[in-house]
């Protein structure tokens, strides 16, 4: 291999090939993550994370590990779109999970680039609740996420 191709390769590797994204507003992001669960306290984990299952921010009161739940959380999304579409049915709007000590709600943002939304809570919020607060915390989402005019 030539030492050009070996230099691409790691620097490919490094992100430093990638074309320059505009950042995201991640104060504006955690902004709307605070009021989400101020209007919710039985929310314990909001997430945004990128469509490969990248984590971008995350508000958590919970002990997990983020990088990896960003993962599991955008392949379960995916599935679950993947599913719908193998059904003939519409596009999945969301994803849940339901156990005896909480629950999960997951929501695709659609933009630039897409971002997975997971939002968690305990057993004292019901699904309902969680799927309100988790939609609302996602429109409240899509002007931070807008890119800004430069």
């Amino acid at each position: 291999m030539q030492r050009s191709a070996i230099h691409q390769i790691v620097r490919d590797a490094s992100g430093a090939s990638q074309p320059a994204r505009p950042s995201l507003d991640l104060d504006g992001i955690h902004a709307v993550f605070a009021h989400s669960r101020e209007r919710e306290r039985g929310l314990s984990l909001l997430m945004l994370s990128t469509a490969d299952g990248r984590a971008v921010a995350e508000s958590s009161a919970l002990d997990v590990d983020g990088r990896r739940l960003a993962a599991m959380a955008n392949s379960f999304l995916t599935l679950g779109e993947t599913l719908s579409r193998e059904l003939a049915l519409s596009e999945a709007d969301y994803a849940t999970i339901c156990t005896r000590q909480g629950n999960v709600v997951l929501i695709r943002i659609q933009g630039d680039k897409p971002l997975t939304l997971t939002a968690v809570a305990g057993h004292e919020v019901n699904m309902a609740v969680l799927l309100f607060h988790a939609r609302e915390c996602a429109t409240r989402l899509d002007p931070v996420l807008r890119p800004r005019a430069g």
